[in-house]
């Protein structure tokens, strides 16, 4: 069940936005893990080098999260764009919701983006035995919960009313 906003608004989904959406969220995705991974994991290792404190073969548990969190990224950026019908342009950050989408991984998520954000990076955490990456999935949990997710529940809830009111009360905000 789809709720818009302003029905005029709403713009065919083409399959060229739907390969564009996916290829930019895995490309991003790539680059968002190599920039953690790489840049403070380097520094940090050669100034406090420590010993992996999750042994071969439970780290390869990490590979498994961190597919599962990169597989619903992808899902939940396909019902924006192809549920949703919100392209690319209103996706950008801080715009203010033109449809209120919930379905798919919606269903059992309100944060289904940022949750599988977090779980890649949670799971390059245990397959690196990194805890670095395990601090910085802490501070980028605070940094969803406390800036984005509220201002954009304040968003929704201008938006959409007591449509999303409900959405709130039915759908948990990780899972």
């Amino acid at each position: 069940m789809n709720k818009s906003n302003n029905e005029n608004k709403g713009y065919p989904v083409t399959l060229k936005e739907v390969v564009q959406m996916v290829v930019m969220s895995t490309i991003l995705s790539i680059i968002l893990v190599f920039i953690i991974t790489m840049n403070f994991q380097v520094v940090i290792d050669f100034f406090f080098p420590v010993d992996p404190f999750i042994p071969f073969p439970y780290n390869l548990c990490g590979l498994l999260v961190s597919v599962l969190g990169f597989a619903l990224s992808i899902w939940a950026n396909y019902g924006l764009l192809y549920i949703g019908k919100i392209g690319l342009k209103a996706r950008e950050p801080f715009h203010t919701p033109s449809t209120l989408v919930v379905e798919g991984p919606y269903r059992f998520s309100r944060n289904p983006i940022y949750l599988g954000a977090i779980m890649m990076i949670l799971g390059l955490a245990i397959l690196l035995s990194s805890l670095t990456l395990f601090i910085i999935t802490i501070a980028l949990f605070i940094l969803f919960r406390v800036w984005f997710i509220r201002w954009e529940e304040k968003k929704l809830e201008e938006a959409f009313g007591q449509d999303y009111l409900e959405f709130k009360r039915r759908v948990r905000r990780w899972l």
